[in-house]
């Protein structure tokens, strides 16, 4: 339920709009809106013809807008998933960025600090993550009682 609570109050042009969804028992479905090109994934990996370097760099802008938007905003999201596959092109070739299910709530107000288990997409790691003072891989400072791994983060003070 954490996509539909995050898409049902974020709005962005480079975010993809939900338009519904249905619950019952332990299936859920989501709705989007209708993205014409697909994925990003297909237009470079599977498609014969290459896509043109003017839509990637019109590509490449409008996610890190939707990004930018997501990470800089008054209830920052940290967005744990961004691939190819997760950014949706329209008819245009404007991207939008989809897929929040791994998404999880940045850091507010006197919270300085966010724990979460390394999820996501390997390589892409969040600017909150990157740009704080501490960064470690370890068991989370929280305290936990399994051999998982945590990855705890704090904004410099």
């Amino acid at each position: 339920m954490g996509e539909v609570d995050f898409l049902g109050q974020l709005h962005h042009k480079h975010l993809v709009k939900l338009i519904g969804y249905c619950i019952e028992d332990d299936q859920r479905l989501l709705v989007y809106e209708f993205m014409a090109r697909g994925s990003l994934e297909n237009h470079l990996f599977r498609r014969a013809l290459p896509l043109p370097w003017s839509n990637r760099m019109k590509i490449v802008l409008g996610a890190a807008k939707g990004v930018a938007f997501l990470h800089g905003g008054p209830k920052p999201v940290i967005y744990r998933d961004f691939k190819t596959s997760n950014v949706l092109l329209d008819v245009e070739y404007n991207a939008k960025l989809s897929d929040f299910s791994l998404a999880k709530a940045g850091p507010q107000g006197d919270k300085t600090h966010v724990y979460t288990r390394v999820v996501g997409t390997y390589g892409y790691a969040a600017p909150e993550y990157v740009m704080t003072d501490a960064f470690f891989l370890g068991p989370s400072p929280m305290g936990n009682n399994g051999d998982d791994q945590r990855l705890g983060l704090s904004r410099g003070s």
